[in-house]
């Protein structure tokens, strides 16, 4: 089992937790069986509620109480809110739903960002995310205990899974929530989505590739390049890998994607019931019905899976019958009535009835999405000779999006795994056991920090001169650590920077981090840059006084920025730390 990239990681038992958009669950695997099978992953078989059907996640749903303690997660947490919802019991009740894209929206993330709930209500998203966490956490311990395999705390790896096109702030804003959930920070990595389910496709036997008739063998033999398409619930990631000699896996195309998951069809779906029923009462249904607008979403969470791209046979819907009374008291007339004046739908008892058309509409705009932005990557000039397409997600799922891949890209591989929606919590596994099996990332933007460099006469603006012991300086400068498309390697720091505090008695040196979309910035304020946050070096020996220097080291090939700081001369390493929360 072992590779000549990396020895198996000595944890006796790897953890991880999905918590997804829409769905949530770990899974975990004791070393022992991992070295007989990297396939041997265990997780938790949840019951969807009051829906039929059993799966490996749960909905992504938390509940607390008046007083804003946690209550419950999963599919409890829906139960119990309908329940209350019913007897009118759940206004002073916090209910959360699909709240992880919230730190997809905020491109500046405050510590003490607040997320709405159900009701409009606001409570801090730390909370509210550390919480799930930690019930998350503390369900996979239960199960583990139930097996009677003694096993300490610290012998435990926990990985958790986040979109590979999340900001640097939202990973570490993830990072705080599993720690204050009870999840030890050095027992802590944190996975990328798109690369998880590449390591899970890798590890799994030809005849578990569905690849469309044509054959998967050699699909991750080395030499090969493909595409992963993880469609998730909420967003879209999309990278290019390639398999070294070695069997590790380089990343050829930085990773990228958008807000176009399956939420993106629930969405439609909302704007079709709005434009049959209108706004006040879609409105008012979903806050009188709670229960009833609960199962109306679960209904089509199921029916939309099942939308097939040829199929010409009508969709039924169930709906709750007081969405038409709520129409029937608003509008003055029946909701029935109003409807049947259209010919793609038509009412049967309770059932809502939709043309196989106007369904398959509801895909429409989101697979465009993806097929537009999948031509522009394959158009790069790194990405040539890519032809496998791998699709992961519980997206990939869908039918209908798996057909707009195959009619857009004829001429490419399509491979999806069975369970594809599985893909990313079980590579998540594998990945905490051989995390260096992705040797090389391509850095997404060009980071650096601003600095004063000497100030260049006919080049830099007056407005950037400042006088420093007596010498022209350019302030605002951009100094460059790494460049956007630069390929690292998984370990590799990059140049040593060296700092110099700015005051004799001076005991932490603090340094502004910005990115930047260009290759070569020259100031920090250039409309391409944004700032990301900051590096704090501390320094408490002040022996020495401004002649003190410090080398800063920078490691931008992990799933996170990393930062070393070590006292020139002593070669002493001192503490230095980032922190891009505001």
């Amino acid at each position: 089992m072992a590779n000549s990239y990396e020895t198996i990681s000595d944890s006796l038992l790897v953890a991880a937790i999905d918590f997804g958009t829409t769905f949530s669950g770990y899974a975990f695997a004791f070393k022992g069986d991992y070295m007989e099978d990297p396939l041997k992953i265990s997780g938790f078989t949840w019951t969807l509620g009051s829906q039929a059907g059993l799966s490996l996640k749960t909905p992504t749903c938390v509940l607390f109480n008046p007083r804003g303690e946690f209550d419950s997660f999963g599919a409890e947490a829906e139960e119990k809110y309908t329940a209350l919802a019913e007897s009118e019991d759940h206004q002073s009740w916090y209910f959360f739903s699909r709240f992880k894209m919230q730190l997809y929206k905020n491109h500046e993330i405050p510590r003490n960002l607040t997320i709405e709930d159900d009701q409009g209500k606001h409570l801090e998203a730390l909370k509210v995310i550390s919480k799930s966490i930690n019930y998350l956490r503390g369900h996979l311990m239960e199960q583990i205990a139930k097996r009677d395999i003694q096993i300490k705390k610290t012998e435990i790896t926990w990985v958790l899974t986040v979109p590979a096109i999340w900001s640097d702030p939202a990973k570490q804003f993830m990072r705080e929530a599993a720690v204050e959930g009870g999840i030890p920070n050095s027992q802590l990595m944190l996975a990328l989505e798109p690369e998880a389910a590449s390591i899970y496709c890798k590890h799994l036997p030809t005849e578990r590739l569905d690849s469309g008739g044509k054959s998967a063998l050699g699909a991750f033999s080395p030499g090969t390049k493909y595409l992963i398409l993880d469609a998730g619930g909420g967003t879209v990631d999309i990278t290019v890998q390639e398999v070294q000699t070695d069997g590790s896996i380089k990343q050829l195309y930085m990773a990228n994607g958008g807000d176009w998951g399956g939420t993106k069809v629930d969405q439609a779906f909302d704007e079709y019931m709005m434009e049959l029923a209108g706004p006040t009462t879609v409105y008012k249904f979903r806050d009188e019905d709670k229960a009833g607008h609960l199962d109306l979403c679960r209904e089509f969470e199921i029916k939309k899976r099942n939308i097939q791209p040829d199929q010409t046979s009508k969709v039924t819907f169930r709906v709750p019958s007081t969405l038409s009374e709520i129409f029937k008291r608003e509008e003055g007339t029946d909701f029935k009535q109003s409807v049947s004046s259209s010919k793609r739908v038509t009412w049967v008892g309770d059932k809502l009835r939709v043309d196989a058309a106007l369904a398959q509409g509801f895909f429409d705009s989101t697979c465009q999405h993806i097929v537009q932005h999948l031509k522009g990557i394959f158009n790069e000039e790194n990405v040539r000779g890519t032809n496998t397409i791998l699709m992961v997600g519980g997206f990939s799922d869908s039918p209908m999006l798996r057909k707009a891949v195959e009619l857009s890209f004829p001429d490419k591989n399509i491979i999806i795994p069975h369970e594809a929606g599985l893909a990313v919590l079980k590579g998540a596994v594998q990945y905490g056991y051989e995390p260096r099996i992705i040797s090389t990332r391509v850095c997404k933007f060009t980071y650096g920090v601003r600095t004063n460099s000497r100030f260049k006469e006919g080049v830099d603006p007056e407005s950037k001169r400042k006088i420093r012991d007596g010498k022209s300086k350019c302030g605002d400068s951009f100094s460059k650590h790494v460049i956007i498309g630069q390929a690292v390697h998984i370990n590799e720091a990059i140049e040593e920077k060296m700092y110099y505090p700015s005051y004799s008695d001076q005991t932490k040196m603090r340094v502004s981090i910005y990115t930047s979309t260009e290759e070569d910035p020259r100031y920090t304020d250039d409309p391409s840059c944004a700032y990301l946050g900051e590096l704090t070096v501390h320094m408490p020996d002040t022996r020495g006084g401004k002649h003190r220097q410090v080398s800063v080291q920078l490691t931008f090939g992990g799933t996170e920025i990393e930062v070393t700081a070590t006292k020139t001369g002593t070669g002493e390493e001192t503490k230095a730390f980032l922190n891009f929360l505001r």
